[in-house]
Order: structure tokens, then sequence, then C-alpha cells
């Protein structure tokens, strides 16, 4: 080994060059930012009795063999010319497989113009440009990475302005458009990420435009879907005249180019939508999904709810509040609106457990406690620390929850935190199948009895009592709270003024009929509402007649089927013959026959059924609570 080194020392002049060059690029593969340095610095050691501009030299070729910027250097500063040549634009293709990743040049520096030609092949054949974009990806320098990061925003704006319908726009939001989905798929990932470190500007705002755009056309009525498509036009006007804060100002002439082309393609399907309503009444009403914060014109009532809450989340003793009511009654949708509810003071947290991921763990329901946290703190424009991701919660989820609590619960000032779990029963669910042990019981109850600025609120269909032993041990200190039926007055507001636009008038004695049908029930009173003013618009009047609402009602059993189907099949009894017994006392009852159950089934059924307010007991006569749904038994037995 040392006569080699001796005899590397020794070399006549030329060959000790050729040796340092042959050196570097051996050592070049490798792609360590130092190694070149170091091998150059003992390169140089081996000649340092020579004269100061040979120890320069030698050290000079060690270092361009290694970063690849020469012996090619003829060619490459051909490939510089070419890059501000006509040909970037002509044939942009054999400009870039002329250029490294396809050549031995090493990137260690941006190549001045390969993101321009690179965008240029996307403008002539993106599908083909793709792959190329992909290998300058996956290489780690620092030269093809700027590549990327400067190419990426003006690749994705073109992508955004090359729409020109509305399910094309509305494809850029979803994993089925053919091109964005590649360029950033982190952001086409359920899981929410941080897109600051993605340079790609404005994309997830328009992603959310697009969605919006998809939830308008999916509106009841047309009039509906212009109202939708006008806020997001207004949404776009307001984003145009608020580029020159968001992106650098060389960014915004293409930022410009997308909103112009996105108002385009709305407004002419605002003006298709135009030619077809020719008047037709707005249809506000919703009877399917939960009533979130942008239909607060449509939610009424339940103020009285809500200053119960405040009054229990003030109480010295902070109990577990349990919202508790058959289903479809509003919960959700109380909770959704809660934020413009209650005082500024709290600041509630909407959790669903109907979504899978939250239940899967307890490392899943620990991140989707601090994610909502943060989500809903944010949308009351209260800013806390970024939630740890998901994979942090795997090893130790009420560590990393009870370390981010610490620290964000300083940060709220003189606000509480509402944690409002819609669904909870999903919890007990998890533990059966094994998914969640008895330790998240724990910590809840650590949580609340601890964390005096956090207050939970469980919603469900039933009460804690109802749920066994374990909930109601654990939750000592909780508070019922049932939700049932709307009063009268919120009701009929909800009729009568479901939207400022709302134009439909309703017959003398109608509104009365409806509200006695539906005994106030929200969802009930959405769905007949929705139904009669599609009739309303089929047959062209402006008046709710006595016949249009008994046209309704079928209607309304159709529409709504999947409500009363679970009246039917879920309420009736908890096991098969308990089912059985109360859907005969049910037909029983609509024919005017009282309920006589003679067995332990037919009474458990019968208990059943008075809990959940299908029917009631008034002076020792049973009958339907709703009349609606009396009905609806009445006719499935004929």
């Amino acid at each position: 080994m040392m006569s080699i080194i001796t005899n590397i020392g020794a070399l006549p002049l030329p060959m000790f060059f050729f040796a340092c060059w042959l050196v570097g690029v051996s050592l070049s593969t490798t792609k360590e930012k130092w190694l070149g340095i170091i091998a150059a610095i003992i390169m140089t050691a081996f000649r340092i009795e020579d004269e100061s501009w040979l120890i320069l030299l030698s050290f000079s070729i060690t270092l361009l063999a290694y970063y690849r910027i020469y012996p090619e250097f003829i060619s490459f500063i051909f490939k510089l010319v070419n890059t501000i040549s006509y040909r970037v634009t002509q044939y942009p293709f054999d400009v870039l497989r002329r250029l490294p990743p396809f050549t031995s040049e090493l990137l260690w520096l941006p190549l001045p113009n390969h993101d321009r030609i690179l965008i240029a092949a996307f403008r002539q054949n993106p599908l083909e440009a793709l792959p190329i974009f992909q290998s300058i990806q996956k290489q780690p320098l620092y030269g093809f990475q700027q590549t990327i990061k400067n190419a990426l925003p003006q690749l994705v704006a073109d992508q955004l302005t090359a729409i020109h319908t509305i399910p094309e726009l509305i494809t850029t939001a979803t994993p089925n458009h053919a091109i964005l989905p590649l360029l950033v798929p982190s952001l086409y990932q359920t899981e929410l990420l941080d897109t600051k470190s993605l340079n790609v500007e404005l994309l997830p705002t328009f992603q959310k435009y697009a969605q919006n755009i998809e939830a308008a056309l999916q509106a009841g009525s047309i009039a509906l879907r212009e109202r939708g498509l006008e806020r997001i036009l207004d949404q776009l006007s307001t984003l145009n005249s608020q580029l020159s804060g968001l992106v650098k100002s060389k960014a915004i002439p293409r930022w410009q180019n997308v909103i112009k082309q996105w108002q385009t393609i709305i407004q002419q399907e605002l003006e298709q939508l135009q030619r077809q309503s020719q008047g037709e009444i707005l249809n506000p009403f919703q009877y399917g999904n939960p009533l979130t914060r942008d239909r607060a014109q449509l939610f009424k009532g339940r103020s009285a709810f809500a200053d119960q809450i405040v009054r229990q989340i003030l109480d010295r003793n902070r109990p577990t509040i349990i919202l508790h009511g058959p289903r479809r009654c509003g919960k959700s949708s109380f909770l959704l609106n809660l934020p413009r509810l209650l005082t500024s003071d709290v600041l509630p947290v909407y959790i669903d457990l109907q979504s899978q991921s939250a239940s899967q763990s307890e490392a899943d329901f620990c991140f989707t406690i601090v994610r909502a946290i943060h989500r809903d703190a944010r949308s009351q424009q209260v800013l806390l620390p970024a939630p740890p991701k998901r994979e942090e919660f795997r090893l130790s989820p009420y560590t990393q929850l009870e370390d981010w609590l610490d620290t964000a619960l300083t940060q709220l000032g003189d606000r509480r935190i509402l944690l409002n779990i819609d669904e909870f029963e999903a919890i007990g669910i998890a533990m059966e199948q094994g998914r969640i042990s008895n330790r998240l019981f724990d910590q809840l109850r650590s949580l609340i009895q601890h964390q005096s600025r956090l207050s939970f609120l469980f919603s469900g269909v039933q009460t804690l009592d109802e749920l066994g032993t374990n909930w109601s041990s654990y939750f000592i200190s909780a508070m019922p709270i049932e939700m049932t039926y709307l009063n009268p007055d919120e009701a009929r507001e909800l009729l009568l003024n479901p939207d400022p636009e709302f134009t439909l008038e309703y017959d003398t004695g109608i509104v009365d009929q409806i509200l006695t049908l539906t005994r106030c029930h929200p969802y009930l009173l959405q769905l007949l509402g929705w139904v009669l003013v599609q009739l309303a618009n089929t047959t062209h009047t402006q008046l709710v007649t006595p016949t249009l609402l008994q046209s309704a009602i079928p209607e309304a059993y159709i529409n709504g089927i999947g409500y009363f189907t679970n009246v039917w099949e879920q309420f009736t009894g908890t096991n098969p013959t308990e089912i059985t017994a109360g859907q005969q006392q049910l037909l029983a009852l609509a024919q005017g026959q009282q309920p006589h159950p003679t067995n332990e089934a037919a009474q458990k059924s019968l208990q059943r059924m008075l809990r959940y307010h299908i029917i009631e007991k008034i002076d020792n006569q049973y009958k339907f609570e709703v009349p609606l749904i009396e009905r609806w038994v009445r006719e499935k037995s004929s």
C-alpha cells in the first residue's frame, strides 16, 4: 500500500493529473457532499512540494472530476447555449435527454433554465414529460431538486389552466386527475399534511374551490346551485385581488391565468343553470346530512340547549355532558353550529367518530383529538402548535396527547375548549372488537379531572347507563341532556324562513298541518319541506295547497326511506325476537289496537319504543308520537 501511495506521488505530472481526475470520477458515484473536497486535499498532499500553481491545478482537477463538471466541459457549454435557444420550445424533449440525469454530469448546482425546458416539455406532451420529471425528482443532489422546486408551481398552474369543463375542474381535487396526483402525490392522500414545504403555492386553495363547486352542484335545486357557484366566483375575485400578498410578484401572472380560466368555466355553467331555472323556487331544505355552519340560515332554535351547556361548562364541578336523543333529531347539526351559538370564551371542537380512522386504535383516537382541536381552533382564529404526525402517536399515544395539550392549552388565554365527540358509541364498538382498550377510559377520566380548560360532551343515541357499567362507572359526574323535537315556534320559522330568498308560500292552515304531521321533528320538517319545494317547481306553483301537501307525503316516504326503515328495524328491539314483537305491536297500534305484551320480548320492545320516542303513553293509552310515522306504518300494513 505504501509503495502505491509513493508511486502516485512520483508519477509524471500529466499522469498525476490523470490520476486526480480518475480518483474524482470514481468517488463521485457516492454523491457525498464533502467527499470531493476531502479527495482533492489528499491528492494535493501527494505533490505538496510542487509549485503552488501545480498544487492548485491538481486540487481543481480532482474537484471538477468529482462534481462531474469536467471532462465534458465543451458539451456542457453547448447544453447551456441550447437552453436559451429556440430549441427549448420547439424540441424540449431532445434538449432534456442531452442534460442530466441522462448524462454523466451531476447537478450539484442548479443548471440554468433546466426548469424552463421541463415546463416546455410538459406543455408539449405532459404524459411523455412525466417520466422525465420523476427521474429528475428522484435525484438527491441540490441542482436537481432546485429544478423541481422552480418548475413545480408552473407545472401545477398549467394543469389547472388546461381544463375546459366543470367535470375536469372537479377532477383537479381528486386522485383521478391524470397528472396532478403524480406531480404532488402527498396532496392527494387522505391524511392531513404540511403543504408549506411542497412549493405548490395555491394548489390547496384551488383544490378546496373544486370541492366546493362539486358540493354546490349537488344541491337540491337549480337556484341553490346558482348561489353556490356565485359564491365561488366571488371568492375567486377576492383571491385575484390578494395575489400580491400570497405569492411572489413573478408568480402572479400564472395564477391570474388560472383564476381567469376557472372564472370562465364557472360562469358558463352558471349561465346554463340560469337558462334552466326560469324562475324556479330556491330549495334550501336539507334532510340528508347535518347542517354545517355555512347553512346557518337553515339551522333554527336550540339556543336553550346552548345556554344549558355553557352553564355546565362554567359549573365548578365541570360535569361531562351527555347529549342524547333519537337519530336525525339534529344533534350533529347542533354540534357543528355551536361556534356561533356559544360565547367567545368557549372554543367548541367537533369530532365525528363515524370516521373509521378515528377509532382504529388508541393512537388514532389521540391523533384525531389533537388534529381536531388544532383545526377548529384555527377556523375560529386561534393559533395553536402544529399537531405531531400520526406516526408519532404509535409508540406513546397518551404521552403525545398530554404533551401537546399542555403546550396548547396555555395559549388559549381565557378560553376553554369544549370537546364534542359525536357518535361516541363507536368507542364501545372499538373496545368490543379489541381495537381500543379500557386505558382510553382512564385517559379520558384523567383529562376531565385535571385539565380545567378542557370539557367533554359526548353525543349519541344512548345514555351512559344504557351503554354499560364501564361508561357509567368511569364518568360518574355526567349530566345527560336529551334532544328531541324543535318547539313549534322554531319549526314554524324553519318552514317560513329557511332562506332570505325563499319565495314559496303556504295556504291557510298548511304550516300547522305540517307541524302536527312531523311533531316538529327536525329531519321530517326538512324532508317534507324539500319535497314540497320540488313538487312546487314541478307543477310551476308558488303556493302549497292541501292537495300539494298530500302529494308530498308519499314522496317523502320514498326519499326518506332510510329514516323510516331505521325506525322500523333498529328501534323496535335489540334482537330478532324483540324486533318482530315490536313491529307487530306497531302494526296493531296503527290499526287502532292497543298493544298488550304477553311475553318478555314484547315488553322489552315496548319499553324500547317508549324510550326512543316512537310511541308514547297518555292516560294509559299508547299512541305514535309522530303522525307521519304512524301513517307510514299503517300504509306498510295494508
